[in-house]
């Protein structure tokens, strides 16, 4: 090994990295989520899927990927066997706009996802507590803030190919 990979404390990287700690955290909690889905036969991201076709307020595909923090290739992979189960369909809307509606059998399962989502819930806040589980979600929300001011300033900061200063 070369002296300066022995200087770079590695347990100390694994100890404090935010992106670390946020993906360890994010894929326990899906596991935990998850193990509450399996018995209607969904992942986490697909029963949030149908909970946001459910509220009915996105505008647009794209507008449900970001929510869900995906990108269109994924939404569209998610949407796939949700549409083969019978639990919704596409409807056209204003020009080439296509959105998924629940079907009868989606507005049921979306019921049943609650229920499992409240246990999923009441597992982890009983954990936590009521203010634990307020202050894991509000730390969770300053990082992403925080995240997206840094994104938002790497985009201004760098030129965009097409312009010559």
């Amino acid at each position: 090994m070369t002296s300066a990979l022995n200087d770079i404390d590695f347990a100390d990287m694994g100890r404090t990295c935010l992106g670390h700690a946020a993906r360890r955290t994010a894929n326990l909690l899906t596991r935990h989520y998850n193990r509450h889905m399996a018995a209607l036969g969904l992942e986490l991201t697909q029963a949030q899927l149908l909970a946001v076709i459910a509220d009915g307020t996105a505008p647009s595909a794209s507008a449900i990927a970001r929510y869900l923090g995906i990108d269109r290739s994924t939404l569209a992979r998610n949407l796939r066997p949700l549409e083969a189960a019978g639990l919704i369909r596409r409807r056209e809307t204003k020009g080439r706009t296509v959105l998924p509606i629940l079907t009868p059998a989606g507005e049921q399962k979306v019921v049943e996802i609650h229920q499992r989502w409240l246990a999923a819930q009441a597992e982890l806040s009983a954990m936590l507590g009521p203010e634990g589980a307020d202050a894991v979600r509000s730390h969770m929300s300053a990082l992403r803030k925080a995240v997206h001011i840094l994104e938002d300033n790497d985009r201004t900061a760098v030129p965009s190919p097409s312009r010559r200063d």
